[in-house]
């Protein structure tokens, strides 16, 4: 039995649900409520989630969410860390490759668009953000893609099946942003990130969970 606790919106556990619903596993999708007055200045109300942190609640996870609680032959377990989650699920339903080696090329590619995301943040708070933005989209996000590009396999990120790697480049490349259009354009010369992209997006499960999650702000 799955219990994945987290914020209601997609942010750090939407990878992990991906994987969920690739893997067809029933789980409970906890979301704290949340309500986001500013972002700029993270002004939020989020009651239950401060009252569970102020009882101890939270503890097994050192006070913050995503937290996965799992529970296997009468035992209760709870994994904290976001990368950390998505990796036990991957492993758990075969999603990490079919030997060790595709298992740390997964790891890798997952680590490199971490490294892309870590890029994107000081962009966001620019003191001219739309200059700044048309740079990223135009040159520096199109840079990194096409070096991706070079490492992955010809039909899937790694090895002959889906994997976390295509899922978590997909969530970077369909949810992350807000300008989808300027996404779409930043790998147009990248042919094996495309088909990635639409092997993931076709996928009947993937499909189906797009369709019928929550909308949320974030």
């Amino acid at each position: 039995m799955f219990k994945l606790n987290y914020f209601n919106g997609r942010g750090l556990a939407e990878i992990s649900r991906l994987l969920f619903a690739v893997a067809d596993v029933s789980y409970e999708d906890y979301r704290y409520p949340l309500q986001i007055n500013d972002w700029k200045t993270f002004d939020m109300v989020r009651e239950e989630f401060d009252e569970d942190k102020k009882n101890g609640k939270l503890e097994v996870s050192l006070g913050k969410v995503p937290f996965l609680e799992v529970t296997e032959n009468d035992e209760h377990h709870v994994i904290c860390q976001s990368k950390a989650i998505e990796r036990y699920i991957a492993r758990k339903f075969n999603l990490m490759g079919t030997t060790e080696l595709e298992s740390a090329k997964v790891d890798a590619v997952c680590e490199c668009i971490r490294d892309f995301k870590t890029a994107y943040q000081p962009v966001r708070k620019e003191e001219n953000k739309d200059v700044a933005m048309k740079k990223w989209f135009s040159e520096t996000l199109p840079e990194f893609l096409c070096k991706l590009e070079k490492i992955l396999g010809d039909t899937y990120c790694v090895g002959s099946s889906l994997s976390l790697a295509d899922i978590t480049l997909y969530s970077f490349l369909v949810d992350f942003f807000d300008d989808k259009e300027s996404v779409v354009h930043s790998y147009e010369e990248c042919p094996k990130i495309k088909n990635i992209i639409n092997l993931v997006s076709t996928n009947e499960k993937i499909q189906k969970w797009m369709e019928s999650r929550p909308e949320t702000s974030f």
